[in-house]
């Protein structure tokens, strides 16, 4: 009856060295017709024989581990295991995947055991983890961004690789919130030293997006569909050459037209600076701000806002206008105000930029943009990140 559960294998691609460096190993079966279907609808049903289910989950995992060690060479193998299954290994037995890596006479070097989504015991999950690295394997949280525990996993299984789970990571390709949050997730995992990778690859424009959020690991259709043999590692090479070409032309011109966005907000901060500094300022003799050019405002440098925020708008009665709600609020926390202060100290620069985060009042992404002045003051202007689209209909984004 396991004789019809089999393993597919679906590349993983080191973007850096343009080649496939891992499979994952996806579990299969052929239904009445013949025709190959997963194994997926399996494990999320309920009235399914759970012991069976585990034999054929163990099944497939050896047969993948007998494959890929006829394939010499440093590919790894990724291994889901279900948090559900940590309770059927003793701990005072030997784990499964360990005793058959070595039955197989795989290297356990070679072999990456992800954990699924699922509610596992972490106290089981640290413990069983603690006994996968002892053997040489490494760990893999997958799925992540779905659901709540996931950071808590995060914390307890320091793992090598963080898998961003498909629909929370399609989901960022939209502009907004979900696009800043998914990004987040490569800072994250950069912080805890850990590598990203990106499932549900289906389109250049996901790469690219992918590349964005930091990833080194990618895995999907555009590349490669799971397959009964192992693709060769080389085989990506010309795809990625092309790919990362096209990707560093759009990175420049994307670094080009923020110079020129830049420029032409710091020519116009510079124009009006003597009237901002008229006491009292005319908001109505002010000349039309650029597009992106969101307000300004003075500060004291302890952070205390020591003038309204005068807004760009377009309105009838002329192209500014004057708010008081902001008035002595204290931006030091910010970090776009010691950034400013920073770098003018530092580097004697009067102009200086921020980093972006997401203006509350607007939902835009925007920067801050500061001058030092005499007697301790700092003139501030929040800009919109300009966005932008190519000749081939990409989303350019200016950071």
């Amino acid at each position: 009856m396991l004789d019809n559960y089999f393993p597919y294998f679906q590349p993983i691609i080191d973007v850096g060295k343009k080649a496939i460096v891992g499979y994952e190993a996806l579990g299969r079966t052929r239904n009445t017709s013949a025709r190959v279907e997963s194994l997926g609808p399996l494990f999320n049903d309920p009235n399914f024989d759970r012991s069976l289910l585990l034999q054929i989950d163990r099944t497939v995992r050896e047969r993948a581990m007998r494959h890929l060690a006829k394939n010499p060479g440093n590919t790894f193998l990724s291994l889901n295991i279900s948090p559900e299954w940590m309770n059927h290994v003793p701990d005072d037995q030997v784990v499964p995947s360990i005793e058959m890596a070595r039955h197989c006479g795989l290297a356990p070097e070679r072999v990456l055991i992800e954990f699924v989504e699922g509610v596992g015991e972490t106290l089981k999950m640290q413990m069983l983890l603690k006994r996968y690295r002892q053997a040489g394997m490494k760990i893999a949280i997958d799925d992540f961004g779905a659901g709540h525990s996931h950071v808590d996993r995060l914390v307890a299984l320091e793992p090598d690789i963080i898998k961003m789970d498909m629909a929370f990571f399609k989901r960022g390709m939209m502009s907004g919130i979900s696009k800043d949050v998914v990004r987040s997730l490569g800072a994250l995992a950069r912080r805890t030293g850990s590598l990203l990778l990106c499932e549900g690859v289906e389109t250049r424009e996901e790469f690219y997006f992918a590349l964005d959020c930091g990833a080194r690991y990618v895995q999907g259709y555009f590349f490669y569909p799971p397959a009964a043999e192992l693709v060769p590692p080389e085989h990506p090479k010309v795809m990625l050459d092309e790919l990362l070409e096209k990707y560093l032309s759009l990175k420049i011109s994307q670094q080009k037209l923020q110079l020129r966005f830049h420029q032409d907000i710091t020519e116009f901060f510079q124009k009006i600076e003597p009237q901002l500094l008229a006491d009292p300022v005319d908001v109505m003799a002010l000349p039309e701000a650029p597009v992106g050019f969101l307000r300004v405002y003075f500060c004291h440098r302890s952070g205390e806002q020591i003038s309204p925020n005068y807004e760009s708008c377009r309105v009838e009665d002329g192209y500014w206008s004057a708010t008081f709600e902001n008035l002595g609020m204290n931006w030091a926390m910010r970090p776009y105000f010691h950034q400013i202060l920073a770098v003018g100290e530092q580097e004697h620069r009067r102009h200086s930029i921020s980093t972006p985060y997401r203006d509350l009042r607007t939902g835009k992404l925007c920067q801050t943009m500061g001058i030092l002045l005499e007697n301790n003051r700092v003139l501030l202007a929040d800009i919109a990140c300009s966005e932008e689209v190519n000749i081939d209909g990409d989303d350019i984004y200016i950071w």
